[in-house]
């Protein structure tokens, strides 16, 4: 009889196995579609020297990411001269530039497929004329009313974002905070840092600083160690976070001089935001690995894009991607109502069966948290309902394959 049974959980284990490599082995088919960046070294080897010979620069300037942020790729004479445009393009972006800025370093130029105008990256730097239907709200997520203090955004009892300086390496046509942007680059005045500064000290119950922007890895390692040190002499601030997209979009910047400052600041966060794996590179894997070796937790913080990474394939090849670089995929936003991205944004269910197709299919480590963030009420998750019903001490669940199950609800009989 015992031998019996054993046979038995063991072709029940067997047939689970077998059903659970066909998941795996779908998986994997689909997953050849999805190139990452590692697999297009040799093709973002021959733009980054194209690129060169039209900016009439060498080895050496490409690695100086001062270089690169001086050298942001901004007018459409430039551009026509890395991609292909046509006529209707050349007037388009013109059109665009008088209402949205744009702007990206020539190493994100070196991620663009030329051949490819559905390329991931060209769709989150370069203009599409349909921004100038200016749908949207110019402060969707309402910072400017969640602002005691010009910069300082609250929007939670504990925890307060900063927004240190206007200054990105690419402006992402997504961007919540386009309304920031303006024409020039600049960082908040001193008297405003100082007032900033001055509300974090009256208010003893904060004691999670962001600092974001823009992007506050553009600074100089120097002012940028001034600014966390201003937040380390406040007793109750216990936890530093930084929002930054320069691993990804500008990796030449993060160095072991930046790593060894940031490293005397812990206990301190990098919030980073990497949304297709064409993005993840040898060049952006290394930054991150400078900052993981400093001790610094980083997370990926995604935004669901049309045409970009909405597909579970995608996401979930992401997801292992950034795990193998040690970032933990933390957020996947849905695209905000932000005025002229209207055309990025998705239904929210897109979101949830994403998730839905993620959770069981792949390691929890790798699941998101889906999030919308209405006006000025902070952060909503969202995900898939996984209580069917519930009754007198017991509730029905639904697993990840879609089975429907019992348990028994203690305390409830």
């Amino acid at each position: 009889m015992g031998d019996q049974a054993t046979e038995q959980r063991r072709n029940v284990s067997l047939e689970k196995a077998k059903r659970f490599r066909g998941y795996a082995f779908s998986y994997l088919e689909a997953k050849k579609a999805v190139p990452t960046g590692f697999q297009l070294t040799e093709k973002y080897h021959e733009q980054k020297r194209r690129i060169l010979e039209v900016l009439n620069a060498g080895d050496k300037n490409w690695s100086d990411w001062k270089w690169q942020l001086a050298n942001r790729i901004s007018s459409v004479e430039v551009l026509g001269k890395i991609l292909p445009l046509t006529k209707e393009q050349r007037s388009n972006f013109k059109e665009i530039q008088s209402k949205f800025r744009w702007a990206f370093t020539p190493y994100v130029a070196s991620l663009m497929d030329p051949e490819d105008e559905n390329c991931p990256v060209r769709k989150q730097m370069i203009p599409d004329i349909r921004e100038m239907a200016l749908t949207g709200a110019t402060d969707f997520s309402g910072e400017e009313y969640s602002s005691p203090v010009n910069n300082l955004v609250r929007w939670y009892p504990d925890r307060v974002a900063v927004h240190v300086t206007n200054v990105c390496a690419g402006f992402c046509r997504h961007c919540l905070r386009r309304r920031k942007i303006g024409e020039v680059d600049k960082t908040i005045p001193e008297d405003n840092l100082e007032e900033i500064l001055q509300y974090l000290k009256d208010n003893e119950e904060i004691r999670d600083v962001l600092f974001t922007g823009g992007d506050p890895l553009t600074f100089s390692t120097a002012h940028l160690d001034r600014l966390l040190t201003a937040l380390d002499e406040i007793e109750h601030i216990e936890i530093k976070r930084i929002g930054s997209r320069v691993p990804i979009v500008l990796p030449q910047r993060v160095d072991e001089e930046l790593c060894e400052m940031l490293s005397r600041h812990h206990p301190l966060y990098i919030n980073t935001q990497v949304n297709h794996p064409k993005e993840l590179t040898p060049d952006s894997s290394r930054a991150l690995n400078l900052i993981s070796r400093a001790g610094i937790p980083i997370h990926n913080q995604s935004v669901l894009l049309r045409g970009i990474n909405d597909s579970t394939v995608i996401m979930k090849v992401l997801s292992h991607e950034l795990l193998k670089a040690r970032v933990r995929p933390y957020y996947l936003y849905h695209c905000q109502g932000t005025i002229g991205i209207e055309h990025f944004r998705t239904p929210v269910e897109t979101g949830i069966e994403i998730l839905e197709n993620l959770r069981g299919f792949t390691s929890g480590l790798g699941v998101p948290n889906y999030i919308i963030t209405p006006s000025g009420l902070g952060k909503t998750p969202l995900a898939p309902d996984y209580q069917v019903s519930s009754g007198d001490g017991f509730i029905l669940l639904r697993n990840w394959e879609g089975t429907v199950y019992r348990y028994e609800n203690p305390g409830h009989s």
